[in-house]
Order: C-alpha cells, then sequence, then structure tokens
C-alpha cells in the first residue's frame, strides 16, 4: 500500500483576507519558471488597468538577492514598463505572506513539470486566484479552484487575466475557490502522518 501525503502549509489568516488589486509572480527568476512569460503577459494588459499593481518576487538562488544576466534582463524589462510594475529580491516567508495577503491575483507559468507547487499552496491559503500552467504537480494541488492553462504562453496568460480582471464577479469568485478548498494545512498533514504511522505501528 502506497499513502501520498503532500507537503503543508500553515494558514495563517483566519478569515479571507480583503484584497488589493494586484497581481504577483512568485518563485526562481529563472526560465523554467515562466518568468518572462509573466512580464510578457503584463506588457501586453499593463495599460489597459492603470489601478493595477505587478509584482515579482523572487531571485535566481533561493534565498540569496543576487542577479544573474537572465534576472537583471527580467528586472529591467518588468520595470521599465512603469511605476507600478516591480520586482523584489528574495524575502522572508513573512513578508512574503504579507504581499500574499493583499495580492488578487498569481500567475505560476512554469514550462517545467513542478514536482508540487508550494507557491500554488500558499497562494490557496490567502485565497488568492491563481492562474497555473497545467503540468506537473500543479494540477493536483489547485484541482478545479483555479484556471490551469494547456502549452502556456503569455498570450494566453493576458487573455486569462483580462478576463477575470474585467470580471469583478468571477475574480471574487476565484478567490473564494481557493480560499475556502485550500486542503494543505500543515496540521491536518501531520495529524494524517501520524495516523498513517499509527496504522503501521498496529499492523506490526
Amino acid at each position: 500500500k502506497i499513502v501520498v501525503l503532500h507537503n503543508g502549509v500553515i494558514r495563517t489568516q483566519k478569515t479571507m483576507p480583503k484584497k488589493q488589486k494586484q497581481i504577483i509572480y512568485v518563485g526562481r527568476i529563472v526560465k523554467e519558471k515562466g518568468v518572462d512569460l509573466f512580464v510578457d503577459a503584463i506588457k501586453e494588459i499593463y495599460e489597459d488597468f492603470k489601478d493595477w499593481n505587478f509584482k515579482i518576487i523572487g531571485s535566481p538562488k533561493l534565498g540569496i538577492n543576487k542577479l544573474d544576466d537572465f534576472s537583471i534582463k527580467i528586472k529591467k524589462d518588468f520595470e521599465s514598463l512603469g511605476e507600478r510594475a516591480k520586482m523584489a529580491g528574495f524575502i522572508n516567508s513573512k513578508k512574503l505572506n504579507n504581499i500574499m495577503s493583499d495580492a488578487s491575483v498569481i500567475v505560476i507559468p512554469s514550462v517545467w513539470n513542478e514536482p508540487f507547487g508550494l507557491v500554488a499552496a500558499e497562494a490557496m491559503s490567502n485565497g488568492v486566484a491563481v492562474i497555473s500552467s497545467n503540468s506537473g504537480g500543479l494540477p493536483e494541488i489547485i484541482l478545479d479552484n483555479g484556471i490551469l492553462i494547456n502549452n502556456i504562453n503569455s498570450k494566453k496568460i493576458a487573455g486569462q487575466l483580462k478576463k477575470i480582471i474585467s470580471d469583478a464577479s468571477l475574480l471574487k469568485e476565484l478567490q473564494k475557490k481557493s480560499w475556502k478548498n485550500f486542503s494543505f494545512d500543515s496540521k491536518k498533514i501531520s495529524s494524517k502522518l501520524d495516523d498513517h504511522r499509527q496504522e503501521l505501528f498496529l499492523k506490526n
């Protein structure tokens, strides 16, 4: 018998947080994460939604705020859009949780097969509407509680962003689904692990 237990996330919010007009990317600034697709998508919608802000949070290597050639270009291209587009480096979990609490939408544009997709679980724990590539472990986390894109590219991301930004009821519905159907609470996962351990001990 094989049992799969996912990684857990600590939900710090007691109630659904109030959202700001903010769209974020969170992850390493590397090609396989699709951050360049996020930048190109924001280029398409930036001038159409002048009351929205856009953020990239991350660095090429986890925990190290040192940029390489690719991430320098990403930062330059993104921030050249204007003052509403900012790239922060790696930040601690408390600051990240505060940003996710405020964010309306997260884009997870991975072009490789994510084994789990911790960022998706963290976003759902904060009631963030999720737009993601339909690959790897991401669909297993998001299920039907977000927008999954096959063969993801910047045009498809931009199209989905325009759709949900322009439809307040759809945006709120996605946020509520994300919040309500979050199922990766670390305490619950730990409890499941304890139950399975107990089951094994009793059998032996």
